[in-house]
């Protein structure tokens, strides 16, 4: 059972919207960051690939990697009232692997020699999901460690969404494999250790030869360090893991009413329940209310001739007052066949996913601002049987 939309911006801690690109998912995101703002919340709201007229619409020109304020100043002059904060960032998955190391290095010498020898590029990129770990290990430090009430996080479209989503599954998983263990540089005979102690070889003499440098001692130097973290980022990954499925967390699949994105939707539902991620609900984005008077109904035109002599063109010519009233009448129809498919898709979501969906309208002009977005937030509203 859906609960009103505005108590979900009231009571969680995550919020995720998932579906396709180009259908409004990153708007909905920051739209739901500002209205839970105006309730009083801490709200960040992080995005991977944010449009520029998103970064204006919140004021802030452009987005990076640096969590940043909007001004209390923005809501005032877009008559809004936010008793809470606004704060927005970019999620860079291509230069987290420096921040990981920094992270779970036990002091900033360990980090220092990770990041200075020149295996680490090397290792940092071929660990998998490490750099999408990391981007959503930022979201739980900022929930539980930066003090913010609400996180909103904009996910990649579909296509990437579950590679991005399953990576601190795929984290957790790597870092228990044999191949990760045999890096330890343990007592025990780990691969560090036992290179170290083979270094005088013949063999890896030639190697050092071969790499024009000191390739066994630096290595082993390297794997060493490496060791140290490990334990600490296969913890935090079960943090991040269970951050993702809390009762706290809510996934939103976000779609438009086209055919393809709303299959795209139905197949993403199957891959988030698959993972035990919890569906908080259905977006249905750019939708068209039926407008009245309905154009197969008793009375139609005379509504319409009504409404033109209401609008004080009731003095037209006959002939140019027939074709304006045909010209509305074709407008109406066409909305409202637009409308009926509208709402075939919901029902489609519905039985899909078992959550009645949510529906917004599609406006007239772009978001331009804060008060545009609060305006997308507040027209959330369950889609009427």
């Amino acid at each position: 059972m859906n609960l009103p939309f505005d108590a979900e911006l009231r009571r969680a801690r995550l919020l995720v919207t998932a579906g396709s690109g180009g259908v409004g998912k990153t708007t909905t995101a920051a739209a739901m960051a500002v209205r839970a703002a105006s309730f009083g919340r801490r709200a960040a709201v992080l995005t991977i690939d944010p449009a520029r007229r998103l970064a204006d619409a919140l004021g802030l020109g452009e987005l990076t990697g640096e969590l940043r304020r909007v001004e209390p100043s923005r809501f005032a002059d877009a008559g809004l009232d936010a008793a809470g904060e606004l704060w927005a960032m970019m999620l860079d998955v291509k230069t987290t692997g420096d921040q990981m190391v920094r992270r779970f290095a036990p002091d900033a010498e360990a980090a220092r020699a990770i990041l200075d020898n020149r295996y680490y590029q090397y290792f940092s990129t071929s660990l998998a999901g490490a750099q999408e770990y990391v981007a959503i290990e930022q979201v739980r430090a900022l929930i539980d460690e930066g003090g913010f009430d609400l996180v909103v996080l904009d996910t990649p479209p579909a296509a990437h969404a579950i590679d991005f989503l399953d990576a601190p599954d795929r984290l957790v998983s790597g870092l228990g494999s044999r191949p990760v263990q045999m890096l330890r540089a343990k007592e025990d005979g780990g691969l560090a250790s036992r290179l170290a102690r083979s270094g005088r070889g013949l063999v890896l003499k030639g190697l050092n030869k071969l790499t024009g440098g000191p390739f066994i001692e630096e290595l082993t130097r390297f794997l060493t360090v490496f060791g140290s973290i490990l334990d600490a980022l296969k913890v935090s990954g079960e943090a991040v893991k269970a951050r993702l499925r809390a009762d706290d967390t809510r996934f939103f699949l976000v779609t438009s009413p086209t055919r393809s994105n709303v299959d795209e939707a139905m197949a993403f539902r199957r891959q988030l329940a698959e993972r035990d991620f919890p569906l908080g609900g259905v977006i249905l984005n750019r939708t068209h209310a039926p407008l009245a008077p309905v154009p197969d109904g008793p009375g139609t035109r005379a509504e319409l001739d009504a409404a033109l002599v209401e609008a004080g063109l009731d003095g037209l010519p006959s002939a140019e007052r027939a074709r304006l009233l045909d010209g509305l009448y074709e407008s109406l129809a066409r909305h409202n066949r637009l409308a009926d498919a509208d709402m075939q898709a919901a029902e489609l979501l519905e039985r899909a996913t078992g959550h009645r969906p949510w529906r917004i309208p599609l406006f007239a002009h772009p978001i331009r601002d804060l008060a545009d977005l609060d305006r997308v937030a507040r027209h959330v509203q369950p889609v009427e049987a």
